[in-house]
């Protein structure tokens, strides 16, 4: 497994940052880089809820809750990636207050596809990649967590 991690204060209070992101399988109406997700599941919220994301420029993920703790954390298990050089991976969500914003950190595990090729590849373009995707899913998250 390789690892980032990310974090951003965002200007708005955890209770509002709290609230796009519960807003589970429609992160495609904020975040530019899904331009299209859905519920696969039942529960839209909590602990098993389920989402498909399509990415831009191409791919998806297949994504469930693992941990759902109001206003603080969130842990998202990405099942399966298609058309991406990922296997697997799990994002952990930590909202921390700052006064009236919130620092968000994003930690990132995931296993690249190909072995050690995929290890190799890791190390040299997609841990990059990753750090540039979620630093813009933070600032797509401050945006919509301030309307």
């Amino acid at each position: 497994m390789r690892s980032i991690n990310v974090s951003k204060r965002i200007s708005a209070a955890p209770a509002k940052v709290w609230a796009v992101l519960a807003d589970f399988p429609n992160i495609a109406a904020w975040n530019s880089g899904v331009t299209k997700s859905f519920s696969t599941s039942d529960s839209t919220s909590g602990v098993g809820a389920q989402r498909h994301c399509d990415l831009a420029p191409f791919g998806a993920l297949e994504e469930t809750v693992k941990e759902w703790d109001e206003e603080s954390r969130l842990v998202i298990s990405i099942d399966s990636a298609k058309k991406l050089p990922m296997a697997h991976g799990l994002a952990t969500f930590t909202l921390s207050p700052a006064g009236e914003e919130t620092t968000v950190t994003i930690d990132y595990a995931y296993q690249p596809k190909f072995g050690f090729v995929g290890q190799i590849l890791g190390s040299i373009a997609l841990d990059g990649q990753f750090t540039k995707g979620f630093n813009a899913f933070l600032r797509d998250l401050d945006k919509a967590a301030r309307k």
